[in-house]
């Protein structure tokens, strides 16, 4: 089945919301159902299996880890991304234990959200010398769709950055040998189109505004609520994907009018203006 045609079943009790969730991936090619409850969900996965199911948690009646059980049950096939507002830790823990493939809190980033029913991942190397940190936090993007390499010290992550090639770096400022301000000048300097975002527990506001100027996307400090890392991951890693579209484009339709074909360039800018429209359409839903 091709990414256009995921079949995915929306489960929340709050009719607004999912019924605009519904119309906003139904923008982005996918095929939706909506159930409103616990009941509804199962009769809806009975009747016709979705390849995917966005499930709340606080329901009235059977509430999201009940129907999560018995949807893993009878239908582990059925990936089920849990969608929460008021999850806890221990309903992660649960939920994840019982098969649940992604866990999200609301309010969620569409776009976010439309990768991970699609199985792709946004692949992050995080740098940072604190081990535990550094690991665990590489555990927890890992449940939430990320691919999250790990790079100890500024040396190991020079070199990851050129062999790996992430779509974006998360990166300490104190760290022993090679620096985080050193790692992020080399890292913009051989690789400028990459985001970096400053993840620190020590940084200053002269560190923030050094590493703004040399070219970090993000500024964050420790500890960080890691939905709010995955949102701010999404939103840097999609503004650098749109403006190299924007840029390639561009360059497409100078050296078309430079080559004397001015139809075909304006065509493709005119493509360009649509695509920008189209976007601007897709935010304000």
């Amino acid at each position: 089945m091709t990414k256009d045609k995921l079949k995915i079943l929306l489960v929340d009790d709050e009719t607004e919301f999912v019924d605009s969730l519904s119309e906003r991936l139904g923008l982005r090619g996918m095929k939706t159902d909506v159930a409103y409850d616990g009941e509804q969900a199962l009769k809806a996965v009975e009747k016709s299996a979705p390849d995917a199911m966005v499930l709340d948690l606080r329901m009235p009646g059977m509430d999201g880890i009940e129907v999560l059980e018995k949807v893993k049950k009878d239908y582990p096939n059925i990936r089920v991304i849990v969608l929460t507002g008021h999850g806890t830790d221990e309903d992660e823990a649960k939920a994840l234990k019982l098969g649940a493939s992604v866990f999200m809190k609301k309010p969620v980033d569409i776009d976010q959200l439309v990768k991970i029913l699609r199985k792709e991942r946004m692949k992050v190397l995080l740098v940072d010398d604190e081990k535990e940190f550094v690991d665990s936090l590489s555990e927890r993007l890992e449940l939430r769709n990320v691919e999250a390499g790990i790079a100890y010290d500024g040396e190991q992550a020079i070199k990851a950055v050129d062999e790996e090639e992430p779509d974006v770096l998360v990166l300490d400022l104190r760290m022993p040998g090679i620096d985080g301000i050193e790692v992020l000048r080399r890292v913009k300097k051989s690789h400028p189109e990459m985001p970096v975002v400053i993840l620190t527990g020590h940084g200053t506001e002269d560190d923030e505004k050094k590493a703004r100027r040399m070219g970090a996307s993000a500024y964050l400090k420790k500890p960080v609520d890691v939905n709010q890392l995955t949102g701010v991951l999404q939103k840097v890693v999609g503004r650098f994907k749109k403006s190299k579209k924007v840029v390639d484009t561009m360059l497409m339709a100078a050296a078309l009018a430079q080559a004397g074909e001015t139809e075909y360039a304006r065509e493709t800018l005119e493509e360009l203006e649509e695509d920008k429209n189209k976007d601007r359409k897709k935010d304000k839903k």
